[in-house]
This record gives structure tokens, sequence and C-alpha cells, in this order.
């Protein structure tokens, strides 16, 4: 045992110090190299918006989606019915945007609600678009951000792009800045190839692409958008490509509770539990494994019962001190600064809710969105609806 677990130890710290060394630099700002400008000419690009509820930042959200510098592209929201808050609001942009248009979805009855929008907005959008974006409506995007997505695609390097997004705390919540934690380490995954995946938030894909794979029928089928499409990218061995991390989306966020962090982050877990389930199992023994060794550490240094028996303190004193000054070099890449009596408590609380959220999803068989209930099985396939009456 006592062989066992320095070594477990030193295995966490180099991935962690891994993740943050090749994920840091490719989330650096880079001088463009010669020849990576703009090209001659954008191509078509359609971008998909599917939106439900209207939090008081909506419009704003909607406005950067609509004001980008893109050349030539046109953007189509989706609702699933007009009593949807956010349809007045949608409708009132609408004039004042003509490259926009509002439809009306309906009800999802053998998808998720999201896909079934998507799919509703493929529809109408019929043949335009050589380039498909799918965006978010609770982002706000810079200007620049359309063409960052298409200018993978256009230079030929890759069929598929994602970008993510940062969260920017606007308090000093511990759940707020452990979400904004959680998220951030998310992106750092991204710049990887091997674990990069699209993300529903951002996502842009050539068209012809998208049909040959036939993404619709999978999505018409399926729970989830962004983890259905990387699993049928994993199965056809197509790369993804990543966004300049400069053109990042923004999510401001205030408030936020442990409740509904843990629900966010269950979700997340559950997509990839029915979608990828391979990647859901192994990520969840290596959170497991780092919050074991977390609480093995502290349990020893304070020489708990019966955690004082089990041998020298002194391996984890230095696992856990390695361990603070890692989440202290992760600090320097979330684009706000907050102090470490802040920081520090909200990177140990990310690991123990990733723990507890994973392992909360053993034993569940459905997926619970926006009053909606979807029992899932093998690859993410819907098997049944319930809504609330």
């Amino acid at each position: 045992m006592e062989a066992i677990i320095p070594a477990a130890m030193a295995v966490v710290l180099l991935l962690f110090a891994g993740l943050l060394l090749m994920g840091g630099q490719g989330l650096a700002w880079k001088e463009p190299g010669p020849g990576e400008g703009e090209p001659a000419a954008w191509p078509q690009a359609a971008l998909l918006v599917p939106v439900a509820g209207a939090a008081a930042d909506l419009a704003d959200n909607l406005r950067s989606l609509l004001s980008q510098d893109y050349p030539d592209y046109q953007v189509i929201f989706i609702t699933r019915e007009m009593a949807d808050p956010a349809t007045p609001v949608i409708s009132s942009l609408i004039p004042e945007y003509p490259r926009s248009r509002l439809i009306i979805s309906g009800p999802a009855v053998s998808c998720g609600q999201k896909n079934h929008n998507l799919l509703a907005g493929l529809k109408a959008l019929g043949e335009a678009g050589e380039i498909l974006v799918f965006g978010d409506s609770t982002r706000l995007a810079p200007k620049n951000w359309m063409k960052s997505m298409v200018l993978p695609l256009v230079k030929g390097e890759v069929p598929v792009v994602s970008g993510y997004h940062h969260v920017l705390p606007q308090d000093r919540g511990l759940a707020t800045w452990g979400r904004a934690i959680t998220v951030l380490i998310l992106y750092l995954t991204k710049p990887i190839p091997r674990l990069n995946q699209p993300w529903g938030g951002a996502t842009a894909i050539k068209r012809q692409v998208f049909e040959d794979l036939q993404v619709a029928r999978r999505w018409s089928q399926n729970v989830v958008d962004d983890v259905s499409l990387a699993a049928l990218l994993q199965e056809k061995g197509l790369p993804v490509g990543l966004a300049d991390p400069e053109a990042s989306l923004h999510s401001p966020w205030r408030g936020e509770t442990p409740d509904n962090w843990c629900d966010w982050l269950f979700r997340q877990w559950l997509y990839l539990k029915f979608c990828l389930p391979g990647a859901w199992l192994a990520l969840g023994i290596l959170f497991y494994l780092l919050a074991a060794l977390v609480v093995l550490s502290a349990l020893r240094l304070l020489a708990v019962p019966p955690c004082f028996i089990l041998g020298n303190p002194w391996p984890g004193a230095v696992f856990l001190a390695a361990l603070t000054g890692l989440a202290i070099l992760l600090r320097n890449l979330h684009p706000q600064r907050v102090g470490l009596h802040i920081w520090l408590p909200a990177f140990y609380g990310a690991i123990a809710m990733a723990a507890w959220c994973h392992l909360c999803t053993w034993p569940t068989r459905e997926i619970r969105w926006r009053g909606i209930s979807y029992r899932v099985g093998w690859r993410g396939r819907v098997l049944g609806i319930k809504r609330k009456t």
C-alpha cells in the first residue's frame, strides 16, 4: 500500500501537469504566421441557434451573434413554441437584423428538444450555407467569433471546428468560481487533438461533411447534439480542430449555487455515459482517484484515525503542496483574477464536485432538462420522453 499510494500520486500530478502544459500552450495567444491571414473569399455560412427561456442578458447575447464581422451569413433562431419567453425577444430583433429569422419547431417526439430544434432549423435552411455553425444563446460572442470558427475549414485543416467559452464570475461565490474552474479545465482538453470534441455552443462543420456523416439522422434519435456528434466523428476517425482561443465566447456568471453547479455537471457526465461510455468510465476513475488522494493526504496530515496509521504523512504533504502549486498555475490561465483564498477552495471543491456528480450517474437511466425527462439507451438513443403536465 505504501508503495502504491505515492506512485498513484505521481501519476495524477504528471497527468494534471501535462494537461496544464499542453492545454495552456494551446490556449495561449499566438502571432499569426505568414499566410495565416484572412482568405480572399469567405464561404456562405448559416448559424443555427436553439433558444429556450429568456434570461436578462438574452437580447445582448443574440445581438452579439447578429453583429459578427463575417461577410456572408444568416442566422436562424429556433424555439419550441410561441409561448416560450425567448420568442418575443427574438421577434423584436428580427426587423433590425434582416439576416435573421425565427423558426418554431414544436415539441420533440424521438430525440432531445435541442436536437429537434436544430433539425427544424436545418429544414428551414434548405440548401443554403456551405458552412454550418451551431451556436448558443447564453454566451456573448466577440465580433470575430464566426471568422475564427470558419477559418480552419476554409484553410482545409480539419472538417469540423469547435470553440469554447470562459465563465467570467460576477461575484466571489465559491460555487460560481468552482464552475468557472470546471469549465477552464474542460477548455484545457480542447487543444489536445485526441481529447478535443465538438461543443454544442460553438461548432462549425462543412455542409458536405455534415451530410456525408448523416448527422441529422443521428440527431433525430439522440438525446444530445455535441456528444453524439463526437461519437460519430470518432467512429469515422475524423479530427476536430480548435477555433482561435482569442475569440472565445464569454459567459458572465453570478449567483451560482452548489445545486445548480451539480445539476449542470451531472448532465455533462450523463451525456458522456450514454454516448461515450469508455471516456465516461476512464475520467470517472481518474477523478475518484484524485479526490481520494486529496482526502487521504489531508487526513494523514491531521493525524485522523485510522488514516495516520497507514504510514508516513510526508508523501501526502508533498502531493498536496504540488497540487496546490498546479492550481495556482491554473489560475494564470483564467481571464479574470481572484484571490487564492477563493481560488483554492473553489479548485478543491471542483474536484469533489466532479467525483460526486460522476458517482451519481451510475444508477441513472434518464436525463432531465427543462421539465422533460428522456429515457436513454445505448449511445444516447432516446427510448421515451415524458413532460411535466
